[in-house]
């Protein structure tokens, strides 16, 4: 076994389980760095056979070496030593490893996780991170409004409120759909922790196990998972210079009965594409005629770089859209601000919903972002940021040019925070993955944010964080890991076969 673990070592006759024994063996080799990051472990059956033990202790080694977060483990591929370790926690909380439910790390919860974990590693460039830079938070304005609120609030700035949120900050968002197409009145708002919270309780709430939506692929990551926790089949559709393909979507609606379809049809995260007008319509009245649910997110759609945006879907039905907005892409994530825009009985259960889950978003918030949309505050702001997210895009796309000419196929996004690139020639995602990170450098792989496994090798890198220095020297890193990995396959195929 190419691990080099001696386990020679287990005493049979101790007090310590055989399962405990290897794995203290494990833990040890991988803190010591005998097992390094990434490196595949052998089988159960293998460890089984040369430990001595039966296979079920040696998939319980397994099973606890990941719920502790040594290892991760994919059907289909293995169990591999995690990228990150744990850090070393009390002995008395061990007993929570054995006692929680059996819930293996998902890869994509992985890559999530290590997304935020290294966004401010000053030794990695994260290219798998598309929130706003710090650098253009509006941090003075939002001080002054804060003040504003307490000194002319006092007490109801933190007091309780309704689960659809403070009115003043319904009325600032139904006042600006009105002139955009997404809602015509306060009535129509729900106020949530972000879009993440919205998309969450709409999918809990219109979904059923078993039932069928669809979702965009590539989508973004957190749509998947909030469709997918309600135990609902999902079904990919393919997104292109046109947005989602409709004609796809047809032959689906032509076999299932679909309950919702989810999708950002304007600067799509993470090919920046739009939803075309024809496509828009259409979609529009496959929704009367088959009486689904449209999952509206547009929390990119502010921020475009060219041309003139669509107008919302939900403009053209109303009764079966639900729009999901935010000011987290735009003008900071921590805020917390996101809504919802519906009507009818889907708007009455979201709110109960609402009020079950967390009985309303942050009072303060709230008051803060009424006072900053209506100052005007906001639109200066995504005006100025447009030509600094531009400049980034533009820095990214030169740079992959130069470095990886020939390896790629790239579409010029009108906006958003990333860039959708699909290699020419096929490579094992989770390997160069793995490779980067080793580089210095993350990404987030095609296959994390795809609905079904796709049949390219596909990667979303996020410019926003990024200086153009850094952007340049990321994507330096990301080629060099390219050609290591790339290297290791052509080797790998030359080796004579034993």
């Amino acid at each position: 076994m190419s691990y080099k673990l001696d386990l020679s070592g287990i005493d049979r006759d101790s007090e310590t389980s055989l399962t405990q024994q290897l794995v203290d063996l494990f833990t040890g080799a991988i803190e010591a760095g005998s097992l390094g990051p990434g490196e595949k472990l052998p089988t159960t059956r293998a460890l089984a056979a040369e430990a001595g033990v039966n296979h079920l202790t040696a998939a319980r080694v397994y099973r606890r070496l990941a719920e502790m977060g040594f290892v991760t483990a994919t059907v289909g591929r293995g169990t591999f030593v995690r990228q990150l370790m744990p850090a070393a926690g009390e002995q008395g909380d061990d007993w929570q490893v054995y006692a929680l439910p059996d819930r293996p790390i998902a890869y994509a919860e992985q890559v999530l996780g290590d997304a935020f974990r290294f966004a401010g590693d000053p030794s990695v460039i994260s290219l798998s991170t598309g929130h706003p830079a710090p650098e253009t938070f509006p941090v003075d304005e939002l001080a002054r409004i804060t003040a504003d609120v307490f000194r002319e609030a006092g007490s109801e700035a933190i007091s309780y409120l309704v689960p659809e949120g403070l009115w003043e900050l319904r009325e600032q968002i139904a006042e600006r759909g009105r002139a955009r197409g997404f809602a015509s009145d306060p009535q129509e708002i729900v106020v949530t922790s972000g879009a993440r919270q919205a998309l969450d309780l709409i999918a809990r709430e219109v979904l059923e196990p078993g039932e069928v939506c669809v979702a965009e692929t590539p989508s973004f990551i957190g749509m998947l998972s909030s469709l997918r926790s309600t135990g609902a089949r999902v079904i990919g559709i393919p997104v292109d210079a046109d947005g989602l393909d409709v004609d796809a979507l047809e032959e689906v609606l032509a076999r299932h009965e679909v309950r919702l379809v989810a999708l950002q049809p304007r600067c799509h995260n993470p090919t920046g594409a739009d939803l075309s007008a024809e496509r828009r319509a259409r979609l529009a009245d496959l929704a009367v005629q088959r009486n689904f649910f449209i999952l509206e997110d547009a929390v990119y759609a502010d921020m475009r770089f060219e041309g003139e945006g669509l107008r919302p879907v939900r403009e053209l039905a109303p009764s079966h859209t639900i729009y999901v907005n935010s000011l987290s892409k735009t003008v900071g994530g921590g805020l917390r601000a996101g809504w919802v825009a519906a009507r009818g009985p889907i708007l009455e259960r979201l709110t109960a919903l609402k009020m079950d889950t967390d009985f309303h978003t942050a009072t303060l918030v709230q008051h803060i972002a009424a006072r900053y949309l209506a100052s005007g505050a906001y639109d200066r702001h995504v005006k100025a940021s447009i030509p600094f997210y531009r400049e980034r895009r533009d820095v990214l796309l030169e740079a992959l040019d130069t470095h990886l000419a020939g390896e790629y196929r790239a579409e010029r996004p009108s906006g958003g925070h990333h860039v959708w690139l699909t290699l020419t020639r096929p490579v094992n995602e989770r390997e160069l993955y793995t490779e980067a990170l080793r580089h210095g450098v993350t990404f987030t792989p095609g296959g994390v944010i795809s609905v079904e496994r796709p049949a390219q090798s596909s990667l979303r890198l996020s410019f926003s964080m990024r200086s153009p220095d850094e952007l340049v020297e990321g994507v330096k890193r990301l080629a060099r890991a390219l050609r290591e990995v790339r290297r290791r396959d052509r080797h790998a195929a030359t080796l004579p076969v034993s």
